[in-house]
């Protein structure tokens, strides 16, 4: 889905910032395996104690109702032991497994996991659970089928119990959605205005923050006020070389050769814009 921004510069650039919205599930997420105390996950891997041991009324009394702790998110080995519990996950991981602590298990119980990216769902599971008067771990490894990257993002699981909810958590999966970098790459094209044919050869400087257009005319143009550049290959292509710092105040110059010199002062990436941003500029002869 693609939304558009349209800013219209007094010195007449026209900038169009355009916001591409990336499906930010991976295609073809399932789970990777099901886990669950008796297939070796190590409670004590990741901490916390185990309860005391119990008589058989006693559990069978306490486990009228299946009682879930809250959710660990943790990194597993080939086996299926647990390794190590995380605060987040590295971008670029393949599998997250979020796990809880349960009391016991009664019976008829169906345990829903339903997994969620940035907020929405993405997947779901369930499964019936043996019923049984031990405590344990419950965990669900959420993986690709080719073991390819899961999106960056924050994750959340939810567990249920049919329709009551046990449990819940969040995982920030590298930098996540709602984490802002400091800094942005610009990119976009340079068009005649009237034919909207590409302008080959345009040359796009942004000067240093303080440097305003006229003060770049004025001292004669030099190299030092730029602090990054670029020109427009065949199809009015381009990249600025050096990213740009959110919430700074930038002037950008534009020229090609047959087209009116284009220079705004005041330009500023704030928090909202996506990275890369698209700057779409048109000149006029």
């Amino acid at each position: 889905m693609t939304r558009t921004r349209m800013l219209t510069i007094g010195l007449g650039i026209s900038l169009t910032l355009a916001v591409t919205v990336v499906s930010a599930y991976a295609a073809g997420a399932e789970p990777a395996r099901r886990v669950s105390a008796v297939e070796g996950l190590s409670r004590g891997a990741w901490g916390g104690a185990a309860p005391a041991a119990q008589t058989e009324s006693a559990a069978l009394a306490a486990c009228s109702a299946l009682q879930a702790g809250p959710v660990a998110w943790v990194i597993l080995t080939d086996d299926n032991e647990i390794e190590s519990q995380v605060e987040s996950y590295d971008s670029g991981t393949s599998t997250i497994t979020p796990v809880f602590e349960y009391n016991c298990v009664p019976k008829k119980v169906k345990i829903v996991t339903v997994f969620s990216l940035n907020g929405e769902t993405v997947f779901t599971d369930q499964e019936s659970l043996r019923a049984s008067n031990s405590s344990g771990l419950y965990g669900y490894p959420l993986g690709t089928t080719d073991d390819s990257p899961l999106d960056d993002g924050e994750w959340g699981v939810e567990f249920f119990n049919n329709k009551t909810l046990l449990t819940s958590g969040l995982v920030t999966v590298g930098e996540g959605e709602g984490a802002i970098g400091e800094t942005v790459t610009v990119e976009g094209t340079v068009k005649d205005k009237k034919t909207r044919k590409p302008i080959k050869g345009a040359v796009i400087l942004v000067l240093q923050p303080g440097i305003t257009v006229q003060d770049f005319v004025d001292r004669g143009q030099k190299d030092a006020d730029v602090f990054t550049a670029a020109q427009t290959d065949s199809r009015g292509q381009f990249v600025l070389e050096n990213p740009l710092e959110r919430n700074v105040a930038y002037s950008i110059v534009v020229v090609a050769k047959g087209y009116k010199p284009l220079g705004v002062d005041g330009s500023i990436v704030d928090d909202e814009q996506p990275d890369p941003v698209q700057l779409d500029i048109t000149m006029t002869r």
